[in-house]
């Protein structure tokens, strides 16, 4: 019995057939770009997700005979609307670092108290959630409205295209920013506020739950089996803690994608904990389990930036001779940064207290190269990561165990330094693409090859290597702390 898990995240999307011991058979993904302008929008495409989710799964049909389900997962935030004959109303899928966020935030962020807010949705970053790109399109695009029968989220705009159903599970609605945690209801009152129908949105039930049969239409488009379930997905970081391996309390999985996102599951026990320390919680896949979702909004994102920037004359070379311009930066990344510090500030939702962004390479000489620059990118996102880690240590919850999962934890030169700024032990997969294993997990309990989650995650949670600490490495976080500091004040101040 097979399954296939479908990844939809802000750089491109990946599918895999994977069996029900965990072994990959097929894969396939495609990138695409968000499209931004000089006044910080930053919009994906909704057509060319669908498109692309399209052409990875027709790509791996060969190896899906014996497929029974899918499961989709995709970033937060970011919605679709359609018309009563499921055509998208517009391709603009706004994303989390989009600016207009922040600037429709400032108007909504007096009409609930912060501490009840919190209290209700378990979000400590208000201004990336749904609410405010609901808010942005009702006031310049009212001709969507008025056509509007539903909004999805990516993950269920997906689900909905290859099924004709839609649902959202209880991690995705919470990202709407009027979803209850605590009843796993939507809030009439948030709704009110904020000038909510709540008519446009679907159902709200758990991850794995059956929503219906793929159409027959998309069947025969793609070449897969007319038998296939599709099944409610989840967000993306959710789905990733699952296939790191986070099936109990105290187990946490680094999410090393586009973001950072330390996603340390606990139980209601700990939750309190969490709640006094104004740490964001998500809802889990069974009621009473949340994940403590401890992000950097800005993480591959600024390899990606960084190599598409300032590197094209190496990937030229690189490609020439056949090889990973990534592969390339990491056999070469020198054992220091000859002391330069790079602050990963390239979003104005970074800080919303300052609200502008503030990347900076700071130390610099005339014998810096690419080869030092991205050594110090490494290292300002590991020092980044310490600071989540301090953030868990300090509400008194306890970390039994870390995996890093995500493409950029392919990189054993990132994982080594990661380890050694942060001090802790750190554990990667064997397939890192731990949200599509995460997918095919839930498919698989779902359908009765194991009892629970924890037991298929045994099967397919297995660990490829184990970094620790080599040297000390203090010097180097320190040095970021005070600069990010002196940064931060400077700006205050501006």
């Amino acid at each position: 019995m097979d399954f296939i898990g479908i990844d939809v995240g802000t750089s491109g999307c990946k599918a895999s057939v994977v069996s029900q011991e965990g072994m990959v058979k097929k894969s396939a993904q495609r990138e695409y770009k968000i499209l931004k302008n000089r006044n910080g929008w930053a919009c994906l495409s909704l057509s060319v997700i669908w498109n692309s989710v399209r052409d990875v799964l027709k790509e791996i049909s060969s190896a899906a005979s014996e497929v029974k389900a899918a499961a989709v997962s995709s970033l937060g935030e970011t919605i679709a609307f359609l018309d009563e004959g499921d055509r998208l109303l517009m391709d603009d899928g706004m994303t989390y670092i989009d600016s207009r966020n922040t600037e429709v935030w400032k108007c909504l962020e007096r009409r609930i108290p912060e501490k009840e807010l919190y209290e209700i949705t378990g979000k400590t970053q208000p201004r990336i959630a749904t609410v405010n790109q609901y808010n942005y399109w009702k006031a310049t695009r009212p001709e969507v409205f008025e056509k509007a029968r539903k909004i999805l989220f990516v993950d269920s705009f997906v689900a909905y295209m290859l099924s004709g159903e839609a649902a959202y599970d209880y991690s995705t609605a919470s990202n709407t920013l009027f979803y209850d945690i605590n009843t796993y209801r939507w809030s009439d009152k948030l709704a009110d506020a904020y000038g909510i129908d709540l008519n446009l949105f679907p159902q709200v039930t758990s991850a794995g739950t059956f929503l219906g049969n793929i159409r027959r239409e998309v069947s025969e488009e793609l070449n897969l089996p007319a038998e296939v379930k599709i099944l409610v997905g989840c967000h993306d970081q959710i789905s990733a803690a699952i296939g790191g391996g986070a099936v109990v309390p105290g187990d946490a999985v680094l999410g090393e994608g586009s973001t950072e996102a330390l996603n340390l599951l606990v139980g209601n026990e700990q939750t309190e904990q969490l709640k006094n320390a104004g740490l964001q919680i998500e809802p889990f896949i069974q009621k009473g389990m949340y994940i403590s979702l401890l992000s950097r909004l800005m993480h591959g994102n600024c390899i990606k930036w960084f190599v598409n920037n300032f590197a094209s004359g190496l990937r030229q070379i690189c490609k020439r001779e056949g090889c990973s311009i990534y592969d390339h930066l990491n056999q070469n990344c020198p054992g220091d940064s000859s002391g330069i510090i790079f602050l990963p500030y390239l979003s104005n939702t970074y800080f919303p207290d300052i609200d502008v962004p503030m990347g900076s390479f700071i130390g610099m000489d005339t014998t810096a190269d690419i080869y030092h620059l991205y050594r110090a990118i490494l290292e300002g996102l590991s020092c980044e990561t310490a600071e989540l880690f301090d953030l868990a240590d300090d509400c008194g919850v306890r970390i039994n165990k870390i995996t890093a999962s995500g493409g950029v934890s392919r990189s054993s030169a990132y994982m080594q330094i990661k380890a050694d700024i942060t001090g802790k032990r750190i554990y990667t997969l064997e397939n890192t693409e731990a949200g599509i294993h995460g997918l095919a997990m839930l498919c698989a309990v779902q359908f009765g090859c194991y009892k629970d989650l924890s037991e298929a995650s045994r099967q397919f949670s297995k660990t490829a290597c184990c970094y620790t600490p080599e040297k000390d490495a203090l010097h180097v976080l320190r040095r970021h702390r005070v600069f990010s500091n002196i940064v931060k004040k400077s700006y205050l101040n501006l």
